[in-house]
């Protein structure tokens, strides 16, 4: 099992934001020195959820970041995650 640097361990909920705010502000927590993102998105459907994983999944990358996905190994394989929670 692989081991991931969990000291600022982020944890996301988009509700009340639209994607391009939730995206900026989770780019903001990423380069204030996120070690580990949880993509925690109970209320999309799976093809929402895929596609915000992308968005989100290209930042981390950029961050060189992991990105953990929330229950959905299915989408975690979809995007390339590197780990579900």
């Amino acid at each position: 099992m692989k081991h991931f640097d969990t000291t600022l361990y982020f944890i996301t909920d988009s509700t009340g934001f639209g994607e391009e705010e939730f995206l900026r502000r989770t780019e903001e927590a990423l380069k204030g020195g996120v070690s580990l993102l949880q993509l925690r998105e109970k209320d999309k459907t799976t093809r929402e959820y895929i596609s915000l994983a992308e968005k989100v999944h290209t930042l981390t990358k950029k961050y060189n970041v992991p990105l953990i996905i929330d229950d959905r190994v299915d989408v975690a394989l979809s995007v390339g995650a590197e780990g579900v929670h």
